[in-house]
């Protein structure tokens, strides 16, 4: 079998809407989404060889995981996956673990192919599972990057896809890093790979993969008459079927129908609907779109100011054609941005030039963002956010509590201000299980906020919930936390006890400040019994306003070493309690807004959300430069004042204002005259990703520094702290 043949390649194909972006935007060249991922350990369902089929495709929620020591927890395997059903050729690949690993890291491959096709978003859980369990296994990392293509993900599909070309150079994976980079917003990128000296030697379908996505990439240049001669070097011979031959045909129509040639764009989706046997693509629907006269959203083109790639990392300005409606209105970064900020520039003539300086300056006395004061935070204007604001972008907030609302006993700067001023409906999801929601509400209620139960969100209720999934009406359960964790138990229908002599089916355990040895000593008992276990949270700090204090995550590790086990977790970045909060919420575009990387983030990127990283609690500026794929927010913002910033204004990608340039371990920042001082760390952040995702920069020696005073001020103001 060859490398191609072993190739994880997604089967499902673009759907018949047209197959749109995870941020809403439809491919500019109508082209389908790269169902890459199709065979490399069995076809859609995970049949065997002897075409029987293992069972469902979606895991059983009343298993357990099967996360070990030192490990977060996993997705649930049901019990009728098995190791064997991953092709022979592949499970060679994990010989180098211990057996238990692999057959666990094979169960996970096998669900990651059961799922991508219908739940990208839990095939990413099982990828991320098999990752933490081999990550130096380069088919896990294949797997991993394209479970993160298939769900949307595309920094981390880009991360994943070059680690897993580099350990099995793989040329297979080129046009999949292509296409991510076309998703975040950056088809430079892609039509550079598409031309380099190992994109010009791709061959068979590989090279056709790579030809579409350059094409693709092409139109959304505005390049259209380029997209088209991209592909008139492939094989375009009518009469051919196949899904190959189908998405070529779709593309090459695309391209056409983007060049203003409708007549001979219609010829080829006509041979697109023929050749396409296994119904991948919506060719169909676009031929009765044309009939009746609607070409869709093709461009016309109009030139305007992009930032190159040397923006990107530092230089000047390239004309480039921009995408235009056809009713001449510039089409916007909401409507057809990639997902990280791909960036529109509208006649800059008509604006005068800000004073950054003087910006600077005052963003500087301000003071680090981390440790805020109350002097030097702008407040809300106290008219309703603007039509481009953070807040008006979304239909709910998803607020962590402990250092992004409140630290401790004192409201953080600007959030009393914020919040009573937002009409958008807002939600306290907490990893804290030592209140209940009516002293959640109680303590906010003391603090000047507003609040009602039905708003709050606790661990403790959602790790309530999860016990009650696995354990039968009337079981017993030992609770180590508060009296309210207690409670939230009993409310399920299950008995409560907190000796482990009563012999308890599970053991829930959440923060309490009364927690000792003696309390962790009979959880480890129970748990060595054989009981269930389970975890409001794995928070290894909890925030106060004298600073980092002992969290419920320090204390379930003490336990963890003393059983050797891993519970499983309800709370944050486990899915259970996003997954809560979202079905309280009932919303169809909810932010998540938290403080800390490892848990309000990830917790984000588990079930699919935009996040914003508030620099007011646990993780720093320097550690969101450090950040790891999963780890990585949507936009950065100093305090919850800045909600009401221009979204643009703080969404982590390249900003025309400001020229990030990097040389060896040295990051240089420097004022190109225009840029907005909340802009700084976002556009710092995207160059910094992007270099160590590409291999160029080592962040455990990143240094940052700046030619001007102006800058270094601001930098220190936002926290980056390793200035020198």
């Amino acid at each position: 079998m060859s490398d191609r043949d072993r190739t994880p390649r997604r089967d499902a194909g673009q759907r018949r809407d047209g197959g749109d972006r995870r941020d809403g935007g439809a491919r500019r060249d109508g082209a389908p989404r790269r169902e890459a991922a199709q065979d490399r350990y069995g076809r859609q369902g995970a049949s065997r060889r002897d075409g029987g089929n293992r069972g469902s495709a979606r895991p059983d929620r009343g298993t357990r995981g099967t996360g070990s020591a030192g490990r977060p927890d996993e997705p649930a395997l049901p019990e009728d996956v098995a190791a064997s059903d991953l092709d022979s050729e592949v499970r060679r690949d994990l010989l180098t673990l211990d057996k238990t690993n692999a057959e666990n890291v094979a169960r996970h491959l096998v669900m990651v192919t059961r799922l991508l096709a219908d739940d990208p978003a839990a095939a990413l859980l099982h990828a991320r599972a098999a990752r933490r369990r081999a990550g130096r296994v380069g088919l896990v990392r294949e797997t991993l990057g394209i479970a993160a293509y298939s769900a949307g993900e595309w920094q981390e599909a880009v991360s994943e896809l070059r680690a897993a070309r580099r350990i099995t150079g793989n040329p297979g994976l080129l046009p999949l890093i292509a296409d991510a980079e076309r998703g975040l917003g950056r088809p430079s990128r892609a039509i550079e790979i598409a031309r380099s000296d190992d994109g010009q030697a791709l061959t068979g379908e590989d090279r056709t993969e790579m030809r579409i996505v350059e094409s693709g990439a092409r139109i959304d240049l505005g390049e259209a008459d380029k997209a088209v001669v991209t592909l008139q070097n492939e094989d375009l011979s009518p009469g051919r079927a196949g899904t190959p031959v189908a998405r070529l045909y779709y593309a090459y129509a695309s391209a056409l129908l983007a060049a203003d040639r409708a007549d001979d764009a219609v010829t080829w989706f006509m041979n697109a609907a023929a050749a396409d046997v296994e119904d991948v693509t919506d060719a169909e629907l676009r031929l009765v779109a044309l009939a009746e006269g609607d070409l869709g959203d093709q461009p016309d083109v109009q030139t305007v100011k992009e930032p190159s790639d040397s923006d990107r990392v530092g230089g000047g300005e390239v004309e480039r054609e921009a995408v235009v409606s056809r009713q001449g209105d510039l089409i916007t970064p909401e409507s057809h941005a990639g997902e990280l900020g791909e960036t529109v520039v509208t006649d800059e003539s008509a604006a005068a030039e800000p004073d950054v300086a003087a910006d600077m300056r005052v963003a500087a006395a301000a003071g680090p963002v981390d440790q805020p004061a109350t002097e030097g935070v702008s407040e809300p204007s106290g008219s309703q956010p603007a039509a481009d604001s953070l807040v008006a972008r979304y239909d709910a907030l998803l607020l962590d509590l402990d250092g992004t609302v409140y630290a401790g006993h004192r409201a953080l700067p600007g959030a009393r201000e914020t919040l009573g001023e937002i009409d958008t409906a807002r939600f306290f999801v907490t990893n804290n299980a030592s209140r209940r929601p009516a002293e959640v509400v109680d303590h906010l209620t003391d603090l000047g906020f507003e609040a009602t139960s039905d708003q709050v969100v606790t661990s403790a209720q959602s790790a309530a919930r999860l016990l009650a999934e696995h354990l039968a009406p009337g079981s017993r359960a030992l609770v180590i936390g508060t009296d309210g964790l207690a409670q939230e138990v009993r409310e399920v229908g299950i008995a409560v006890t907190r000796s482990a002599a009563d012999r308890p089916a599970a053991v829930i355990q959440g923060h309490s400040p009364q927690t000792g040895w003696a309390e962790l000593s009979e959880a480890a008992l129970a748990i060595d019994a054989g009981a269930l276990w389970i975890a409001c949270n794995t928070d290894a700090t909890l925030p106060s306003e004298r600073g980092k204090l002992v969290g419920n995550g320090s204390m379930v590790a003490a336990v963890a070493n003393a059983t050797g086990k891993q519970p499983l977790v309800a709370g944050k970045p486990a899915a259970p309690l996003m997954a809560d909060a979202i079905a309280r919420s009932r919303a169809t575009r909810p932010l998540v807004v938290g403080d800390r990387l490892d848990t309000d983030i990830e917790g984000a990127h588990a079930v699919g959300l935009d996040s914003v990283l508030v620099l007011t609690g646990v993780s720093s500026a320097t550690d969101l430069l450090n950040a790891p794929p999963e780890q990585r927010p949507t936009h950065v913002v100093g305090n919850l004042t800045d909600l009401f910033a221009a979204a643009d204004t703080v969404r982590i990608g390249a900003h025309d204002g400001w020229d990030v340039a990097i040389n060896g371990t040295v990051v240089t920042v420097r004022s190109t005259g225009r840029g907005e001082p909340r802009s700084v760390l976002p556009a710092l952040a995207w160059a910094v990703w992007s270099a160590a995702d590409e291999g160029a920069l080592d962040l455990s020696e990143l240094s940052v520094t700046s030619p001007d005073s102006d800058v270094l001020s601001v930098l220190e103001a936002v926290g980056v702290k390793a200035v020198r």
